[in-house]
């Protein structure tokens, strides 16, 4: 008998795990396919998941259905919205509705892990509102798919944003662990659930009511499905130390309505559980804080919540007789009284009220006396308000637990105001009643969070409704002294509306500014590392300008004197105007600006002008002189520059190489260049060492920074006979790419190289069968590349920029040349004797021609007369 038994069990203990591991695949194709059809019928959302598992064994006796990474993002307004990304979403369905092939009955829920983002715009348009509406009069079939039968659902790890614009609240749900049991297949049942909220903050119009506080609820609800109606029972609610009782209804009478009716109150009267709500106190030995006094919270909310209104509410916080001590110090703060009161009538937000009628309290033995009221927040906020009193800062130190830091001095204040808003908003001050002092004297801060003691000896804030008025302030950091000036003018506007800078002018003066000093003593890997430096943010919403004036600034390796110009910051951006300052025995002039439009990018664009600076302080200084013109290490002398430069900045405040673009104009005023390797080279060659040292007065160049590179126009140095003119440029990585275009005396250049001309001169000649002759002076082109370290050298001559290879034919070309020029010379003087002496034979040729011609008239003359004579002379006779 016992031996069938065995065998029965084991049989049905076969079957049971062949179920198990068989049923998972007999029906995860049809299952799969029946969740995808019914999300795509139900939702307009795109829903996603990455895999589907099936399960029988960790849920049995249901079939657990596994989607793993789920993610549901809206669509429209809310096409980039992530409404829920969930680890892993486990249904339990009814095993047997599965087998049958029924509606499927979901038992339980778990959600692991799940991000749910609930957003309503401010026309109330909401991204959970994803149901897609039925308008077909049959019904879908996919709506008996599935059925809830719930009897259990939990939340492990999750988090859950509320951000609803319609109405200004906001909540931040993080690490939320949450069950809940009951069974919903009732229409009348108790849900039991409990939370666990590591960090809950809750904020409204702005206002953080709650600030990352830990919760604990167990609440009991009563779910009346018909009516759409949910009960808080009795329960117990903790926030951080304090415990609260909450209970009312919450009833769901349409699709757009919540009924709110609720009551809370503080069930144990302790200060203590009370200030726990302060971060900042509860953060900071909390256990150890003794406090005493009357507390008391209570209030209601009644009314529906929609997307246009809220429930009224009002809540009533009042302490009395309180006191705050730390046991390990000897003085408290004593005499607590505050009565608080915020309430709405009617649900209409503008007609919130905040109401401190008085306050009370003292710092050991100095009181401090105030109010506070706020009315109409939406439409034109009021504002009642005052404080009085003195605080003595060393005595602070003996009330409150502050570590590493040593604080002496005191803080008298009085302040006053009252009025509207438009009244501000309409520049009518005069309606806004603001008036009071705050005067500092004497004092004194050291600690590990500043680098230097910071002493104030006396200051003076004074408030009116156009500005505050900063007066008399004067402090030293360490060695550095400032005086200080000026009013912020619209400290109202700032306040009360949206994206107003806050404006102010300013004179600041000092005798000593050691930034260095400032910055914080350099540690072993920061010293003399300027990589540690970081990007200086500019703040985006003030607009100041800063008369400065400053006799010394002491700044990494530079020690500058008589600054002054101004500052302006404004957008993002410091813009310097006129700024001069005197330093490396020079005169620097600069107008620009810094910006930190986007911080991960802060970009420079400066125009400097330097008058008659040292060379080499310059390059031990400026790293920029070092990476752009590394020949001013081997050069001695003074120069003048004006230059335009911009960059982007890397995150350690340094110029990104790549980025650089400049151009400007340098006037070597007087300088040598000696023990420059490429000059060094260059004389090898030729072999001469005339060029090893070179002597530069009054040379203007114009240069050019763009892509990484120094672009230099070309300019002439000139020496005795020597000449060249030099063009070209350099690279950050100390690459050269320059031609330098000479005229060599031959009388400078060594034997070897005289040798060499002269044989190539007499090859051609002997070929030729001419008589050719190179001059006193020889045309070089040297092409230098390589690096600053390792140049190389290549000649060409003749000027031209052929290639070494043809540089014999180019020299014997120059040598032609200059013999041609020298034959058309003497052609010209021969052709000039010889039109002298044609000129002189002609005359010579004329003149006895015509002594000739008039020998011969006298003889035909004589003969014609004798001829006459004779004819007459027989004419008479006969």
């Amino acid at each position: 008998m016992l031996k069938k038994v065995l065998i029965t069990i084991t049989i049905v203990l076969v079957v049971l795990l062949a179920a198990a591991v068989s049923v998972p695949f007999l029906f995860k194709d049809k299952i799969m396919t029946k969740v995808k059809s019914s999300i795509n019928e139900k939702v307009n959302a795109k829903v996603d998941f990455k895999e589907l598992d099936i399960t029988l064994i960790s849920s049995f006796p249901d079939l657990g259905v596994k989607l793993n990474n789920l993610n549901v993002i809206g669509i429209d307004s809310f096409a980039t919205d992530t409404l829920a990304n969930i680890e892993q979403l486990q249904l339990n369905i009814n095993l047997m509705t599965v087998i049958k092939g029924e509606t499927y009955e979901i038992k339980s829920i778990e959600l692991e892990k799940p991000v749910i983002n609930v957003h309503v715009l401010k026309s109330g348009k909401a991204n959970w509102n994803i149901a897609k509406v039925d308008t077909s009069s049959k019904p879908a079939e996919s709506a008996s798919v599935f059925k809830a039968a719930l009897k259990k659902y939990s939340v492990n790890e999750g988090k859950v944003i509320y951000n609803d614009e319609s109405l200004g609240f906001y909540m931040d749900i993080e690490n939320l662990n949450h069950t809940g049991k009951g069974d919903f297949t009732q229409d009348l049942f108790v849900l039991d659930t409990k939370s666990d909220i590591e960090k809950l903050t809750v904020k409204y119009g702005g206002i953080p009511y709650l600030n990352q506080a830990k919760v604990y609820a167990d609440l009991p609800i009563e779910m009346d499905m018909k009516q759409m109606k949910f009960t808080l029972k009795e329960n117990e609610i903790k926030l951080n130390e304090l415990l609260l009782s909450f209970v009312g209804s919450l009833g769901m009478p349409n699709a757009s309505d919540m009924a709110f009716d609720f009551k809370l109150d503080a069930k144990k009267s302790d200060l203590k559980n009370f200030l726990s709500l302060i971060p900042a106190i509860y953060a900071q030995n909390f256990k150890d804080l003794q406090a005493s006094g009357k507390f008391e919270m209570n209030g209601w909310t009644k009314g529906i919540y929609n997307a246009k209104s809220l429930p009224a509410f009002n809540v009533n916080l009042v302490v009395e007789n309180g006191k705050i001590k730390y046991p390990s110090l000897p003085s408290a703060i004593n005499n607590i009284q505050v009565k608080t009161n915020i309430s709405n009538p009617d649900g209409i937000i503008d007609h919130t009220v905040i109401n401190i009628p008085a306050f009370h309290l003292a710092f050991g033995q100095e009181p401090i006396d105030g109010k506070l009221m706020i009315k109409n927040p939406v439409s034109d906020p009021f504002v009642d308000m005052a404080i009085k009193g003195k605080i003595d800062l060393k005595q602070m130190t003996t009330i409150m637990p502050l570590k590493d830091m040593q604080l002496s001095g005191a803080l008298n204040a009085d302040l006053q105001a009252n009025g509207r808003k438009s009244s501000i908003d309409k520049e009518k001050y005069e309606e806004f009643k603001a008036a009071g002092q705050i005067l500092v004297s004497n004092f004194n801060y050291s600690g590990a969070n500043v680098p230097k003691p910071v002493s104030i000896p006396q200051a003076t804030l004074t408030f009116n409704p156009k500005n505050i008025t900063l007066g008399n302030l004067v402090a030293k950091v360490g060695k550095s002294d400032f005086q200080a000036n000026g009013s912020i003018n619209n400290y109202l506007g700032f306040v009360f509306k949206k994206n107003e800078a806050l404006k102010g002018d300013f004179t600041v003066s000092s005798s000593l500014v050691d930034v260095n000093e400032l910055m914080g003593p350099a540690t072993a890997e920061t010293k003399n590392d300027t990589t540690k430096l970081s990007v200086i943010e500019v703040p985006g919403n003030i607009d100041f300008t800063m008369n400065a004036k400053a006799g010394r600034v002491l700044y990494d390796n530079m020690d500058i004197q008589n600054a002054h110009g101004a500052l302006v910051i404004k957008d993002k951006t410091v813009f310097f105007k006129n700024m001069g300052i005197n330093m490396l025995d020079a005169a620097v002039t600069m107008n620009g600006s810094y910006a930190t439009t986007d911080p991960k990018k802060p970009k420079v664009d400066i125009d400097f002008g330097i008058e008659k600076m040292n060379i080499q302080k310059a390059f031990a200084t400026f790293n920029t002189i070092k990476m752009l013109a590394p020949i001013a290490q081997y050069t001695s002398g003074t120069f003048s520059t004006k230059l335009k430069f911009n960059s982007d900045l890397g995150q350690d405040m340094m110029p990104v190489l790549s980025s650089i673009n400049a151009e400007g104009l340098t006037d070597i005023i007087q300088a040598v260049v000696q023990g420059f390797e490429p000059l060094n080279k260059l004389s090898l060659v030729l072999n001469t060492d005339k060029l090893k040292k070179l002597e530069i007065s009054n040379l203007l160049t114009k240069f050019k920074i763009s892509e990484g590179r120094l672009q230099v126009a070309p300019f002439d140095i000139k020496k005795g006979d020597f000449a060249m003119n030099v063009q070209g440029s350099n690279g950050f990585d100390k690459s050269m790419d320059y031609l330098l275009a000479m005229n060599v005396p031959r009388s400078l250049m060594g034997g070897q190289a005289n040798a060499l001309v002269n044989s190539l001169v007499s090859q051609f000649n002997t070929k030729a069968k001419t008589n050719v002759s190179v001059g006193d002076v020889v045309k070089v082109n040297a092409l230098l590349g390589g690096t600053i370290m390792k140049p190389t050298i290549k000649l060409q001559l003749g000027g031209s920029s052929s290639s070494p290879a043809t540089s014999g034919q180019t020299l014997l070309s120059q040598a032609i040349d200059d013999k041609k020029a020298e034959l058309e010379s003497k052609a010209k003087d021969e052709l000039a004797k010889a039109e002298e002496k044609a000129k002189q034979e002609i005359q010579a040729q004329q003149q006895k021609m015509q002594e000739m011609a008039k020998q011969k008239a006298d003889s035909i003359k004589k003969q014609t007369e004798e001829k006459v004579k004779n004819k007459l002379k027989g004419l008479f006779g006969q």
